[in-house]
Parts: C-alpha cells; sequence; structure tokens
C-alpha cells in the first residue's frame, strides 16, 4: 500500500512552490512513487515527536495568517512517527495527558493526533490509516488559524454575533487545506466534519449518523476529550479521569458507542499517570493499562520504609492481585 509520505511528495512533487520553500529532495523507488529522504521510526525520542508536531503548526499558523506558502512534507514524516512512536511505547499518550502550557490552539492538534490514533488503534486500523488519522488529527482545525487571536484567545463567553463566525471555521480549513491537499481528500473531509455529531447536533451542516466520516468522528472524541482536559481562556481543566467518566456520560448520543469503547480500552477509565487510591488505604499512580481490564490497571504504589525520611515504590498489577481494588481517584493540587 502507498505510504501516506510517498503519496503526499508525489502531490507536491507537482505543485508550485515558493523559490524560498525548504522541500527536501528525494528519490524516485522503482513503482515510480517518490522516496522521502528518511522514514521517521521509533528510535526517535518521544518528546521530539510532540515538540517538532508544535513546531512544525506553529509555522503553519503563521503561514496561514502571513498568507505565504506552505506544505504537507513535513507534517506527514511528523505523523508517520507518531504512528511509530505509539506502537512502540505510550510516553507520547504520557504527554499529552499531562497538563500543557503554550499555544492551546497547537497543543491541542498535537493532542488529537496522538489519542486519535489510538482510538483507531482499537478499531484495528492498518498502519497506514493510521498515518492518515495522525495527519487529519494535526490539522483538523486549520480553520481556527485564520481567524483573530482576539477571539480565538478570548476570555470570555463568545456574543451572539461571535459564534456564527467561529461556526464558520470547519469551512475556512476546507478551503485552505484544498489549496495544498489535492492528494489527501480525507483531511477536507474530517476538517469540514469534525464537528459534526452522531445525533444530528454538531455543525455546520448537522450530518448525522453514518453521513459522517468515522475518522471524523474519532478525531471530534479525541478534540472533546483534550478540550475537557485542558484549560481554556475562559474555563479551568479536568483530569483525564473525569474527561474520560464525562465522556462515557455525556457522549453517548453524539458519539459512536464503538468509538467510546475503544478510547476507554485504550486510555482506560483510570488513565496513564491517575492517582488512586486503594481499598488498603495506599495511593498509587498508573502507569501502564491492562487493555482488557480497564478497571484494573497497573500501579506504582508508595510504600514508607522504617525510615521517616524515605519512601519507596512497589508495583502492583491490579488484574491478579484480585484482592486489591481502586475505590477512589486522588485529585492533586
Amino acid at each position: 500500500m502507498t505510504r501516506l509520505t510517498d503519496l503526499i511528495r508525489g502531490q507536491s512533487s507537482q505543485e508550485a512552490v515558493s523559490p524560498d520553500a525548504k522541500i527536501p529532495t528525494c528519490t524516485v523507488g522503482p513503482t515510480g512513487l517518490p522516496i522521502p529522504p528518511s522514514r521517521p521510526s521509533a528510535s526517535v525520542a518521544e518528546a521530539d515527536w510532540y515538540q517538532r508536531a508544535c513546531h512544525e503548526l506553529q509555522g503553519i499558523k503563521r503561514a496561514v495568517q502571513t498568507r505565504q506558502p506552505w506544505t504537507l512534507d513535513e507534517s506527514a514524516r511528523i505523523a508517520s512517527g507518531i504512528v511509530a512512536s505509539l506502537g512502540a511505547t505510550d510516553k507520547l499518550v504520557q504527554t499529552v495527558l499531562q497538563p500543557n502550557t503554550g499555544d492551546y490552539l497547537v497543543n491541542n492538534a498535537v493532542s488529537v493526533a496522538v489519542v486519535s490514533v489510538k482510538i483507531a488503534e482499537a478499531l484495528r486500523y492498518e498502519s497506514a490509516k493510521l498515518e492518515q488519522v495522525a495527519l487529519a488529527g494535526l490539522l483538523h482545525d486549520l480553520g481556527m488559524f485564520v481567524l483573530p487571536d482576539s477571539l480565538v484567545y478570548k476570555t470570555g463567553t463568545l456574543t451572539e454575533e461571535e459564534l456564527p463566525y467561529v461556526r464558520e471555521h470547519p469551512q475556512q480549513g476546507a478551503r485552505l487545506f484544498k489549496e495544498v491537499g489535492e492528494a489527501c481528500p480525507w483531511v477536507g473531509r474530517v476538517i469540514l466534519q469534525e464537528h459534526e455529531r452522531w445525533d444530528g447536533s454538531g455543525y455546520p451542516n448537522k450530518l448525522a449518523g453514518n453521513q459522517i466520516d468515522e475518522m471524523a468522528l474519532i478525531i471530534g472524541l479525541a478534540d472533546v476529550f483534550d478540550a475537557q482536559m485542558n484549560a481554556r481562556p475562559y474555563r479551568s481543566g479536568v483530569t483525564p479521569h473525569r474527561a474520560i467518566r464525562a465522556l462515557l456520560v455525556n457522549g453517548k448520543t453524539v458519539f459512536p458507542h464503538h468509538l467510546l469503547k475503544g478510547l476507554v480500552e485504550q486510555l482506560s477509565i483510570y488513565p496513564l499517570g491517575t492517582t488512586v487510591r486503594l481499598n488498603t488505604g495506599e495511593t498509587g499512580v498508573v502507569f501502564q493499562l491492562n487493555r482488557q481490564y480497564p478497571l484494573r490497571p497497573i500501579l506504582q504504589v508508595s510504600q514508607q520504609t522504617a525510615s521517616a525520611c524515605a519512601a519507596t515504590s512497589k508495583t502492583v498489577n491490579l488484574r491478579t492481585e484480585t484482592s486489591l481494588h481502586i475505590v477512589e481517584v486522588v485529585l492533586l493540587g
């Protein structure tokens, strides 16, 4: 199957680009498709993919705002790198589940890409399709880059005049993407449909059920999850545990059951990094998931030693330690 980076390089080689644009050289393979100069691998530090994605999206944002040319080449490499990293370790997941600082629009795009790939993994998407999900996740809110910062980062509630303007960003993003993404039509569909909801309550076209592309629903779910977790100028965020619980309670009509199930299967009711209290009174931190047993993760449980000044920890696998169970989440800070 044609890889994402091959497809995009094949398209971009036919496009006119600015003489100042930095486009890597590539060679042509036996199939006639261009071969990218480097293939990402999980050996690259996981945190690097997060920072690299943020840097690239900041560049795209500046290009959109100043009406400068931009391409998908680096975004495609980052999408492939995110998939490779998530196939080897959950460290990228740990990164996106931590409270983040900086430009929340950019951070949200990277987090949505990561969480969307995890949901798609639960649906057994093959690697090439996972890369498509990652790329669409990175660019899902492209249209927000067109809006003035005074509106995007407004601390108060949007007025009745401002709300329709903001809700036009899917159409704005789809138009922008059409200029550079002819080889990737699925990204344009996601940009246009990511805010549509299963019960028809979304926008811009109030699509419902199977009228909505599944990839757009996946990315919409990841977007809502991340938006609940992270603070916005007008509200505070909640823990990953609370975000998932809220989705399970309130998201039953707006997202299909199999997507919600996939989110829980991949991130658990108790996501990585969650501090919990056991029935023994001990506290522990979730550091590994038992995929088929979301209520019974693997914990690092604190232990007080004989010396009052020292503490150690032990590993507790709740799948095998059947006499133990989680009684509550401990909210820190």
